[in-house]
């Protein structure tokens, strides 16, 4: 991906962020779907659970148990302000970009090109 798609995607991810983060009563895009992919993405989450009252994100990860049995375990993950922390969990890799630049799409933020 060249430098300067890169820099559009990562802006342009950063603004919907931004605004996905905010009160929109008349806007029909509900934006729980971007935050749950961002997070699951960074985390290799299984679930995400939000708890905006506390100001929590409840992740359910899978761990390997010394056995070699799988488990599922529940991590919380306090936060400040949501929409930093959601920029915090933006990677700079080429498969990352790629997924970011699919979600852009996907919410009509930019159009589709080639990588």
């Amino acid at each position: 991906m060249n430098r300067s798609l890169k820099h559009t995607v990562l802006t342009e991810l950063h603004n919907l962020i931004d605004y996905s983060c905010k009160s929109h009563p008349s806007q029909p895009v509900d934006f729980t779907s971007l935050h749950k992919a961002l997070i699951k993405k960074y985390f290799q989450a299984e679930a995400v659970h939000f708890e905006p009252q506390n100001q929590v994100v409840i992740l359910e990860l899978m761990v390997d148990s010394a056995l070699k049995e799988t488990a599922r375990v529940q991590v919380p993950v306090d936060y400040r302000r949501f929409n930093e922390f959601l920029k915090s969990c933006i990677e700079d890799t080429h498969s990352s970009l790629r997924f970011y630049k699919n979600m852009l799409t996907y919410y009509h933020v930019i159009q589709p090109l080639s990588a």
